[in-house]
């Protein structure tokens, strides 16, 4: 079993598909908790299983995956450098606080998120959960054995 233990961890990173490769943005990306990870899955799966009073009702699951890739970005995103508007100004991080079982977190301003494209959305979601990952070495040290 691997065991993650960089909670807090943050890492600058540049997407490949960054449109500008002269001068792109930095995006400060972090590693998300238990609770913060526990909460995304929570909040975007459904399951529904037949009623024995109603058994022609079908059993049910539902994966809000989209949704997923936002909470992770909102919760997984840090900050940014260089992130310019179409007018070529650059737009500040801002962020708002949500409180999940007691403890506060700093996420991405729903405003800013609503900005960015489905395909930005996509990138920033797999470079967290890849930040997330333990690496070859740290899953073999982790290992029971």
């Amino acid at each position: 079993m691997a065991f993650q233990i960089r909670t807090g961890e943050t890492k600058e990173v540049v997407l490949d598909k960054d449109p500008d490769k002269s001068n792109p943005t930095v995006w400060t990306i972090g590693t998300l908790d238990l609770r913060s990870r526990a909460f995304i899955q929570d909040e975007t799966t459904a399951f529904q299983v037949s009623d024995s009073d109603r058994p022609k009702e079908k059993a049910d699951v539902k994966l809000r995956l989209s949704q997923s890739k936002i909470l992770t970005v909102q919760f997984g995103l840090k900050g940014w450098k260089n992130l310019k508007d179409a007018f070529g100004q650059e737009i500040p991080y801002e962020h708002d606080t949500l409180t999940l079982d007691g403890k506060s977190y700093e996420v991405v301003a729903k405003a800013l998120i609503e900005r960015f494209s489905y395909e930005l959305v996509e990138q920033l979601s797999e470079a967290i959960l890849k930040l997330n990952t333990l690496a070859e070495p740290d899953r073999k040290n982790s290992d029971s054995r």
